[in-house]
């Protein structure tokens, strides 16, 4: 008995091929039903998300070069004259700017504001306030903002001199190119509160810090030879409270 013969005519072989494409054409259709929508979805999700990425830089540019256009306005404004106006879009721009802009702003507001007299002192105070507490803002920003502070209220009849010592000891504390300066404000500072002594002994560090110019290694030691000069002979370093 012979088999049956599975050899197929090439008639039976095409029609197999197409019946076997039109399973997978179905079979693809039937998968695309399902899961057309949720890639179709993503598709959608990614060139929005790309798309919405180049427009928020697109918009933040125009924004930076508009601040940057309305601050040099603004310095503009103050040198031809118009004065008040310029530094009110100084003042606007420290309280809506989002970048470096509103820093700078804010100096050059303080600064107008303190040329306008003392009454102006506690208005210029609360601005560079708004830099000192500004997380933001990079240090040597808020730093120089607490030493105009510190001046201004020294030269505005404050006479905290401890809480103001206070603010500029962790300065003075640092090990960098701020701590000089600190030093040297504090001493100020201990010297308005008759403390001589720790004056001088702030004077001393800035002599031992590394990187010290040369020209302030001279200030600071006319300072305490002036200093130990005018005291009488035997008289007590730290003067009565």
């Amino acid at each position: 008995m012979t088999g049956q013969n599975d050899e197929k005519t090439p008639l039976e072989a095409e029609i197999l091929r197409e019946v076997a494409e039109e399973m997978k054409e179905e079979q693809f259709k039937q998968l695309w039903k399902k899961i057309g929508p949720y890639v179709t979805g993503l598709i959608v999700a990614v060139l929005l998300a790309t798309g919405g990425v180049e427009l928020y830089r697109h918009t933040q540019n125009r924004r930076a070069l508009a601040e940057s256009e309305q601050l040099k306005t603004a310095l503009a404004m103050m040198e031809t004259g118009d004065a008040e106006a310029g530094a009110e879009m100084l003042r606007q721009i420290g309280e809506t700017s989002t970048r470096g802009y509103r820093w700078l702003a804010a100096f050059h507001y303080a600064d107008y504001l303190i040329g306008q007299g003392k009454d102006k002192y506690g208005e210029a105070i609360k601005v560079l306030d708004g830099v000192i507490g500004d997380e933001k803002a990079p240090e040597p920003f808020r730093n120089m903002a607490l030493f105009d502070k510190t001046v201004l209220r020294i030269e505005n009849g404050d006479t905290d001199f401890a809480a103001m010592e206070k603010d500029v000891e962790a300065l003075a504390a640092k090990s960098d190119a701020w701590a000089p300066l600190a030093l040297e404000m504090a001493a100020e500072l201990n010297l308005r509160q008759g403390d001589t002594e720790k004056a001088q002994s702030r004077w001393q560090q800035i002599l031992t810090m590394p990187g010290v110019s040369e020209s302030k290694r001279l200030q600071v030691s006319e300072y305490i030879s002036f200093l130990n000069e005018s005291m009488p002979a035997g008289a007590d370093k730290k003067a009565d409270k």
